[in-house]
C-alpha cells in the first residue's frame, strides 16, 4: 500500500501515540513496537490491534465454554494465574483497557486464554510440554550460538489461533528493552528475548516435580522481569534462584556465549550445563545426576520409549549430519524432525522458535500453519 514503510523487511501498518504495528514478509504475524510507561505502552498495544484482541477474545471464550468450562469458571482461573502480577503487568493491562474496547476482566481472560483452553484441551493428562536445543562453538559452522525452541501444548486445538502469534517489543521508560513471542493479549512470557541479546524460554517441569504454591509469584511473569533487569544468563539465574517457584519450570537462558538450563523445582534452583561443550538440550524433566538434597523428591523422567525427545536432539545434534554444520538453516531443518526421525516435534507442537541472539534476530511459525517469519529485533529496540 501506498505510504507503508519497511523497517528491516516489516511492514509498518499503524501508529498510536508513539508505538508502531508491523506486519511480517509474508503478511502473517504481527510485530508490535511499544514505548513509554506501562500504561503507555498497554494503550499503544490495545489501539494498533483492536479488532484482532476483541475477534481472538470471543473465538477464545467461546470455545472452551463449548468445551465445558464456563466463563465464570475461566474468569475465576484466570484471575488466580494473574493474582502475583507485578505492577508492570497490571500497569500494561490497565492501559490496554483503555483502547482496546476489552474491559479489564475480559483482558484478564484473553491473557489466560491458552492456558484455560490447554485445560479444555487436556484436562488433567500431563502433556510433553515443550523443548529446546542450544548450539554453539563446534557444533555449529562458524560458532554463532543458535536456539531452537518447541511451544508444545496440544496442536489440533490450538492451530487455528496461529493468526494471533506475534512478536510485541517493550521499551520500557526503565531498564531493558524485550521482546515477547506469544499470542495477541497473552501478557506473561514464555519466549523472549533483549535488548543485551539474553533469550529466555520457558519449558513446564510438572512431571519431575508436582507440588503447587499460589501464594508464590507466577514464574511466567517473573520472565518478564528477567528480560527487564538481567544481562547474561548468570544474571537470570540469580534472579530466578531469589524467588520461590509457584510451579516446577525448566528455563533456558542463553547470550552469543552459551546457554544453560535453569531447573527450578518449588523446593530449589540450579544451573545445569549441557553434558557437551557447545551443546544445551532441555524438555520437560530435569537431568541427572541431580543434587543431593533433591534426591528423593524429583520424579524419574518418562522412558525413552514413552518421550524420546531428549536423547532423540542429543543424537541428531551430535550425528555426521549436523555437528559441526549447524546454523539457522540446518536448525530450521533439525526442527522439522518429528519424534520418530530423530527430533521432537509431536502433536503437541504449536509454536516454533529460532533466536540467534548475538545480531538479535527470531525466526518464528505456527507449526503446520505457516514459514518461518523472521523478525531482526535491532530496529526495534529503543
Amino acid at each position: 500500500m501506498p505510504g507503508e514503510s519497511q523497517v528491516n523487511g516489516l511492514t509498518e501498518k499503524s501508529t498510536f501515540e508513539g508505538g508502531a504495528a508491523y506486519r511480517t514478509a509474508d503478511d502473517i504475524y504481527w510485530v508490535l513496537c511499544l514505548s513509554g510507561s506501562w500504561e503507555e505502552m498497554g494503550r499503544q498495544y490495545g489501539a494498533l490491534v483492536k479488532d484482532d484482541l476483541q475477534a481472538f477474545y470471543k473465538e477464545i471464550t467461546e470455545d472452551i465454554a463449548q468445551r465445558g468450562i464456563s466463563q465464570s469458571e475461566q474468569l475465576s482461573t484466570a484471575k488466580a494465574f494473574t493474582a502475583t502480577y507485578p505492577g508492570e503487568l497490571i500497569d500494561l493491562m490497565k492501559g490496554m483497557a483503555e483502547t482496546s474496547g476489552l474491559s479489564k476482566d475480559e483482558l484478564t481472560l484473553l491473557d489466560v486464554g491458552m492456558v484455560n483452553l490447554s485445560g479444555a484441551l487436556l484436562g488433567e493428562m500431563p502433556t510433553s510440554s515443550c523443548s529446546g536445543i542450544a548450539v554453539w562453538g563446534d557444533y555449529t559452522a562458524d560458532g554463532t550460538l543458535v536456539f531452537g525452541r518447541n511451544w508444545d501444548i496440544d496442536r489440533a486445538g490450538m492451530e487455528k489461533y496461529m493468526k494471533y502469534l506475534a512478536v510485541v517489543v517493550f521499551n520500557p521508560d526503565s531498564g531493558n528493552s524485550f521482546a515477547s513471542v506469544h499470542p495477541l493479549g497473552n501478557f506473561y512470557v514464555e519466549t523472549g528475548m533483549n535488548e543485551k541479546g539474553l533469550f529466555l524460554e520457558l519449558n513446564n517441569g510438572v512431571q519431575s516435580d508436582n507440588e503447587s504454591h499460589t501464594d508464590r509469584e507466577n514464574t511466567a511473569a517473573v520472565m518478564a522481569t528477567a528480560l527487564n533487569q538481567c544481562g547474561t544468563p548468570e544474571e537470570a539465574f540469580e534472579l530466578f534462584n531469589s524467588i520461590p517457584a509457584d510451579l516446577s519450570y525448566i528455563i533456558q537462558a542463553a547470550d552469543a556465549n552459551g546457554c544453560i538450563s535453569i531447573e527450578r523445582p518449588t523446593f530449589g534452583c540450579r544451573a545445569r550445563a549441557g553434558s557437551q561443550d557447545g551443546l544445551l538440550v532441555a524438555y520437560n524433566s530435569f537431568i541427572s545426576p541431580y543434587p543431593d538434597e533433591w534426591n528423593g523428591k524429583i520424579a524419574e523422567p518418562p522412558a525413552y520409549e514413552t518421550d524420546p525427545r531428549y536423547e532423540n536432539l542429543v543424537g541428531t545434534a551430535n550425528s555426521a549430519d549436523y555437528s559441526g554444520k549447524l546454523g539457522v538453516a540446518s536448525m530450521k531443518t533439525l526442527m522439522g524432525l518429528d519424534v520418530k526421525h530423530g527430533g521432537a516435534v509431536h502433536n503437541g507442537t504449536v509454536v516454533q522458535v529460532i533466536a540467534v541472539p548475538a545480531d538479535l534476530t527470531l525466526w518464528i511459525r505456527g507449526y503446520d500453519y505457516s514459514d518461518w517469519q523472521q523478525v531482526s529485533l535491532s530496529g526495534l529496540f529503543r
